[in-house]
């Protein structure tokens, strides 16, 4: 069966069968990212994604919120290039340098590269990956994508609340959520799927003053479009890269930093 995150990806483009843009919050080393872009290549040929990555890690978090040690600042560090190199790969083996132009990475912390200069260059958002980790981050990132929403985009949710955290309180992408959602009640969601590990998938009702009911949208039809897709077979390399995360996420950070060296050495 397919994993949540393909589910979502997927579901997006049943929503908008003509495609549009796709956002990725958190790129890191590219697993998702490349993913993505070899499904717009291979079946959604007007779709488009743009990652945004600092390059640099985790930023700090916000002061007084929790957090696990593995959202400490500077975790989850990576060169660019090593996502550049795949998405260079990916292209150069279908020959396609036309391509390129599809695919967009967005350097630096949301604080300085979320502008409104950024955005004014995006349209036609269907599908937003949210993989940030912490509070702080995605409170910017929602900000920075409230003018983009409408009903039917889809928000795939990587690190809501993880249950094998020992914290009962609020923090991180769960806290934002909360506190965001609060103040900005025109953005109207439904949570439509939720797997063992909190992850999730919620698809826009309404935003910005537009409703499901002005464009048409169907809920019902978005569900039922999530269940026959759940049948899909798995990407068996994700798979693996899931189980991988799984056990790195374990490890003390030395080991875990001794071990990314290792792998760029190789």
């Amino acid at each position: 069966m397919t994993n949540l995150f393909q589910r979502a990806f997927h579901l997006a483009h049943l929503i908008f069968p003509s495609g549009g843009t796709c956002l990725e919050f958190g790129v890191y080393v590219g697993r998702t990212y490349i993913w993505q872009a070899r499904q717009i290549l291979e079946r959604y040929p007007q779709s488009k994604l743009i990652g945004f990555d600092s390059w640099e890690g985790l930023p700090e978090e916000t002061p007084g919120v929790w957090m696990p040690d593995r959202h400490s600042a500077a975790r989850f560090a990576s060169p660019k290039e090593v996502v550049t190199q795949k998405l260079d790969a990916l292209i150069a083996e279908r020959e396609r340098e036309r391509e390129r132009e599809r695919f967009r990475l967005v350097d630096g912390f949301f604080s300085d590269s979320l502008t409104d200069a950024v955005r004014s260059t995006i349209s036609d958002v269907i599908f937003v990956n949210i993989d940030v980790d912490i509070h702080r981050s995605t409170i910017e990132l929602l900000d920075f994508v409230k003018p983009l929403l409408r009903p039917g985009v889809v928000l795939y949710w990587d690190d809501w609340k993880d249950p094998r955290d020992d914290y009962h309180g609020k923090w991180g992408e769960h806290l934002a959520w909360e506190q965001w959602s609060s103040r900005h009640p025109d953005i109207v969601v439904e949570t439509i799927e939720v797997n063992p590990l909190n992850q999730r998938i919620m698809i826009v009702m309404s935003a910005n003053g537009v409703t499901a009911a002005d464009t048409g949208f169907s809920i019902l039809k978005a569900r039922q479009a999530a269940y026959r897709l759940a049948s899909v077979p798995q990407d068996p390399d994700y798979v693996r890269f899931l189980r991988l995360k799984d056990r790195l996420r374990k490890l003390p950070f030395s080991r875990l930093l001794r071990c990314f060296l290792r792998a760029l050495a190789k």
